[in-house]
């Protein structure tokens, strides 16, 4: 019998509430949500990578928060090693918190100035364990040197630490209680390029010695590439895409994965001179109506996806892929590049 998944997403949903306005009170009109994430189905096996990516505003670090039980789901099921987490409160949801872990975006923000290193990193020893201050200090100390850090900065400040020295700090604070799956929301962005570099080295250096998951957000692609086992890819708070890292990189079939695609960075000089044929406002999350969420800016729009949810089934010929397309296998063979137009073109 084949072992659940360490993480498994069925249906997710987080509506934020509108406050309305005294006029709509008082005529009776109903309450208004954001639809951040609606409806996210997903699964992250034990020492897996599963890369997350889509543009800003689409739901991943909502989602991520999600998983870590940071923000309670609207509805649907989140399971963890086959138990279901979704209730889970009180006591039971602290214990069950050292499973779960997560590197915020923003190195400087996500650690208290008045804290030394040995606090931030040793906090959720703390809260998980109760231990006493000379067993915590011990413990951060024997940690620091897997993340690149020497174990005599423990009395130090983290506004001492560069950008990547503090994001460290943020590894280490994930890793003192050996969670089964990190979160890693943006963990390279506020860094410039050599450090990035370091940091993903070290995560793929870790997962390998400690056997844990990875949920990674990034808007990084070539991070993905370097890190990730599969790639899920999110618009306006649902999957559009999922499958092997290799598959949706370099052959991908949904309209906006490929936009997505086409906007990373190239050495080819002639795709300088291009730039996007994909148009369209950005559809509003407040109550979306009914239809492909990505309707009004894809090029192959047809009547159909306006009025109708296309569901994120299994792609012909390749079982392991889902696609979220009324048109995927219309589409499948269009490169990325097709969908940018030369600089000067209407």
């Amino acid at each position: 019998m084949n072992a659940p998944p360490l993480l498994e997403l069925d249906r997710v949903q987080k509506f934020f509430p509108i406050s309305r306005s005294v006029s709509e009170y008082f005529a009776g009109r109903p309450g208004r949500n954001i639809h951040a994430v609606d409806g996210v189905s997903l699964t992250v096996g034990s020492g897996e990578t599963l890369g997350l990516i889509g543009e800003s505003g689409s739901g991943k670090t909502t989602l991520g928060w999600l998983v870590c039980r940071l923000h309670s789901v609207t509805g649907g099921r989140i399971r963890f090693g086959g138990e279901d987490v979704t209730e889970l409160a009180g006591p039971a949801l602290r214990a069950w918190r050292r499973n779960v872990q997560v590197v915020f975006q923003d190195p400087v923000g996500s650690l208290d100035p008045r804290l030394r290193v040995w606090q931030i990193a040793g906090e959720p020893l703390r809260a998980q364990g109760g231990l006493g201050k000379s067993e915590v200090r011990r413990r951060v100390r024997d940690l620091l040197p897997s993340v690149g850090l020497p174990p005599d900065c423990l009395d130090q400040y983290a506004y001492e630490f560069s950008g990547g020295g503090r994001q460290r700090i943020s590894l280490a604070r994930a890793l003192s209680v050996s969670p089964r799956l990190v979160v890693l929301d943006e963990p390279t962005s506020a860094l410039d390029v050599a450090v990035q570099a370091q940091i993903l080295n070290r995560l793929v250096e870790l997962q390998r010695a400690r056997r844990m998951a990875y949920l990674l957000i990034t808007h990084n692609v070539a991070a993905v590439r370097y890190v990730a086992d599969r790639v899920a890819v999110m618009y306006l708070g649902q999957l559009v895409e999922l499958g092997s890292m290799r598959a949706v990189l370099d052959r991908p079939v949904h309209p906006y994965t490929k936009a997505l695609i086409a906007a990373v960075p190239a050495l080819d000089v002639r795709r300088r001179r291009t730039r996007y044929r994909i148009g369209g406002d950005v559809p509003t999350l407040i109550d979306p109506k009914p239809g492909c969420r990505f309707a009004a800016r894809c090029p192959f729009v047809i009547d159909r996806c306006r009025v109708e949810d296309p569901p994120l089934t299994a792609y012909p010929g390749d079982p392991e892929r889902l696609v979220a397309c009324h048109r995927a296998e219309e589409v499948r063979d269009i490169a990325p590049s097709e969908l940018l137009a030369p600089a000067g073109a209407s």
